[in-house]
């Protein structure tokens, strides 16, 4: 009987050890938590003289826009194709702008530079943002604007606005 008592109570011992070690070990170390990813991708955003301000342009040129934006960087990547209405055409310009919406226009923010002039073309580059610019793009407040010879103004306009 003594001896019973005795195997129970370390039966009893052991098992409050298993529980006390249990509950102490909560496995709650930070791998639920919500991994928070900054980053924009802008995908095929389309280019036309339909989307130019403060007044369209009638033009049978296209383009498009993709890119992603690096927030631990504050880099935007980007590679922009474009076909001009007129094949004699050249490109004169290409800016982002901003801030802006889809109904208005907006003074240039970031030159783009380096780009061949033909009528059609495709470019890739990158842009560091200042904070401020940042804002404007994660509102949805930046377009990319390219000019040529027959729209000084602006021949084919896309909105970056994040997938």
């Amino acid at each position: 009987m003594k001896r019973t008592a005795i195997s129970m109570l370390r039966m009893l011992a052991i098992c409050g050890s298993l529980l006390a070690f249990t509950t102490a070990c909560d496995d709650d170390d930070d791998d639920d938590l919500p991994i928070v990813d900054d980053d924009m991708e802008f995908n095929d955003i389309q280019l036309s003289g339909a989307n130019e301000r403060p007044d369209s342009v009638d033009t049978d040129g296209f383009g498009t826009f993709n890119g992603t934006y690096d927030d631990a960087t504050n880099t935007l990547d980007y590679t922009v194709t474009w076909t001009l209405g007129n094949p004699q055409d050249s490109v004169t310009a290409m800016h982002f702008h901003g801030p802006a919406d889809t109904t208005a226009a907006a003074p240039p923010v970031v030159p783009i530079t380096g780009f061949d002039t033909d009528s059609v073309g495709t470019f890739t580059d990158s842009a560091v943002l200042t904070d401020d610019q940042e804002d404007d793009l994660r509102d949805g407040l930046w377009y990319i604007n390219i000019h040529s010879g027959t729209f000084p103004n602006g021949e084919l306009r896309g909105q970056l606005i994040e997938d």
